[in-house]
């Protein structure tokens, strides 16, 4: 089976055929149409999704990952962590590890970012708290070990990357001593206290583009989840980069969050700072993550 569609190019000859052979069980079996094929998203990385139809209706997902470049377990792992916990996550019904081919059910086409208006946000309130529920319903599923820790050292990686790239590469600027003195303190203060909060199981990407409008609400881009910060996934919610809401939205949704964390025994006797009993000092401790 080659499909057709020119929509789809392949780096090689060799991965296409690759992908042809892989392909052609799998399309009997589901009974997908090969010329259909062709691009559904793609994610900052080497990895790529591709749609194609059934014939009896509906559509699957095709993950292109390049062994060489990509690592999937991680995907594999995190979305049996996500299914375990009640999430609605793409089901894996084929992986060809060695090749990195993997087909993948389709939670459908349009992310909630696209159903969200900034001048609406009561139109808006109904996804945020669905995107909660989700969120609750995953970090209740935390135990210790099963991903990788999102501690000090990975912390301060994606803090410099800051002056790193923003600073150096993207402006041009070079910080004097005094300059990178003050950084410094200021990353000293914003790691202490971020990596004092409870610890829970940490999507890391947990925004309205990678939730899809199904019910209920579809995750996607989940594979670089880690153990961390009960404040990340929240903040990361909503001090969304591609989309901004008033600070009494954010307030409101971030107490009902903080209300549902309570209930959940998330921030129980193990916080001793008290944020169980204090919303303001939660609300002070997503600002630390947020920055």
């Amino acid at each position: 089976m080659t499909p057709s569609n020119t929509l789809v190019t392949w780096p090689s000859a060799e991965r296409a055929a690759a992908f042809a052979a892989w392909m052609a069980p799998l399309a009997a079996e589901h009974g997908l149409i090969a010329e259909t094929l062709r691009p559904a998203s793609s994610d900052a990385s080497f990895r790529r999704y591709l749609r194609m139809d059934r014939t009896g209706g509906g559509s699957l997902i095709v993950m292109d990952a390049p062994p060489d470049l990509e690592n999937c377990r991680p995907f594999v792992h995190v979305q049996g962590l996500m299914a375990a916990a009640g999430l609605n996550v793409p089901q894996i019904l084929a992986w060809n590890e060695a090749q990195g081919f993997m087909l993948l059910s389709d939670l459908g086409r349009q992310t909630v970012i696209e159903r969200l208006d900034p001048g609406r946000p009561q139109d808006a309130q109904a996804w945020y708290l669905q995107a909660v529920d989700t969120l609750i319903a995953w970090q209740r599923a935390s135990r210790p070990d099963a991903l990788p820790p999102y501690d000090e050292a990975l912390l301060r990686r994606e803090l410099a990357l800051f002056p790193d790239w923003y600073v150096a590469k993207y402006r041009g600027v070079a910080l004097d001593a005094g300059q990178q003195a003050v950084l410094a303190k200021a990353f000293d203060q914003i790691v202490a206290q971020n990596l004092s909060v409870p610890r829970v199981f940490v999507h890391r990407d947990f925004m309205m583009r990678n939730l899809m409008a199904s019910d209920p609400l579809g995750v996607l881009d989940f594979q670089d989840a880690v153990c961390g910060p009960i404040t990340y996934d929240i903040a990361s919610l909503l001090r969304d980069a591609f989309i901004s809401w008033e600070e009494n939205f954010v307030i409101d949704i971030t107490v009902r969050y903080w209300e549902k964390a309570r209930k959940a025994g998330l921030l129980g006797a193990n916080s001793a700072s008290g944020w169980g009993d204090d919303f303001g000092e939660f609300y002070r401790a997503v600002e630390w993550m947020g920055l």
